[in-house]
C-alpha cells in the first residue's frame, strides 16, 4: 500500500481486549492516507473512533493493537513509547474530538489551553506564543480573540468550544488531522459553520483531513 506521497499506513489494524478470551473490536481494517480528505464511515459502536485514538496512541486500557503496518511517514507507531508518542502529538498528528465539553479543561483559561501545544514543542517566548495563539483563533472566525484568551470553556457556546478545539489542534500545522464525529454534539445550524470552516482551512493551508463518521450528509460536504 502507499505512494511516496503517502502520509499514513495502515495495513490489518486490529484492536481489542487481550486474556484468556480475547475480544476484537477492529478486526485488519487497512487504507492509506496522502494529502486529502478521507472519511472512515461506519455504524455507532462500529470501531471508528477507537482507530482514530490508536492512531493518537490513546487507546485507553486494557485495549491493544496489533498491526501488520501502522506508520506515519517513516516513523513506525507500532514501536513508540509514551514519550515518542508525546513528541507526536500536536506536532505532526492532532485530534478534535466528539465533544468540545470533554475536550477542553474547565479549569484552564482558553488560552492557555490553546497554548499548550507551543508550550511543549516549540522554543518561542510567551510573547510570540501569545501573537500565535491570538492569530489561530481569529483564523478559526472566533471574534476578539484577546478577551476570548481570558475566559473559561463553560463561558462559551458549543460552536465556539469547537472553534477553540480546532485552533488548538491546527496551531503546529500538523501533517493529519483526525476528526472524530466533530459536529455531533452541536447544534444543525452550527455544524454547518463548523463544516465550512473546516473546508475554509482546508482550502487555506492544504490541511489532510481523516473524518470519522456515520453522517451522511457530513461525509458528503467533507470529503
Amino acid at each position: 500500500m502507499g505512494t511516496d506521497n503517502t502520509l499514513l499506513t495502515v495495513e490489518r489494524l486490529a484492536i481489542g481486549v487481550p486474556g484468556p478470551q480475547p475480544v476484537t473490536l477492529v478486526k485488519h481494517i487497512s487504507f492509506s492516507m496522502g494529502r486529502e480528505r478521507l472519511a472512515l464511515v461506519g455504524e455507532s459502536g462500529s470501531g471508528k473512533s477507537l482507530t482514530a485514538r490508536a492512531l493518537m496512541g490513546l487507546l485507553p486500557p486494557p485495549l491493544q493493537l496489533q498491526a501488520q503496518r501502522l506508520t506515519l511517514g517513516d516513523e513506525d507507531l507500532t514501536r513508540l513509547s509514551e514519550r515518542q508518542w508525546s513528541r507526536l502529538r500536536g506536532d505532526r498528528v492532532a485530534m478534535v474530538m466528539q465533544d468540545p465539553k470533554h475536550a477542553l479543561n474547565p479549569n484552564q483559561p482558553i488560552g492557555r489551553q490553546v497554548e499548550e501545544p507551543l508550550v511543549l514543542h516549540a522554543k518561542l517566548s510567551r510573547a510570540e506564543r501569545r501573537e500565535k495563539v491570538l492569530e489561530m483563533l481569529a483564523a478559526v472566525g472566533l471574534p476578539d480573540p484577546a478577551a476570548l484568551c481570558r475566559r473559561y470553556p463553560h463561558q462559551l457556546s458549543g460552536g465556539q468550544r469547537q472553534r477553540v478545539a480546532i485552533a488548538r489542534a491546527l496551531l503546529l500545522r500538523p501533517q493529519i488531522l483526525l476528526l472524530d464525529e466533530p459536529t455531533s454534539a452541536l447544534d444543525m445550524s452550527v455544524q454547518a459553520e463548523i463544516l465550512n470552516l473546516l473546508n475554509r482551512l482546508k482550502q487555506e493551508h492544504g490541511m489532510t483531513y481523516l473524518l470519522v463518521s456515520h453522517d451522511a450528509d457530513v461525509i458528503a460536504h467533507m470529503s
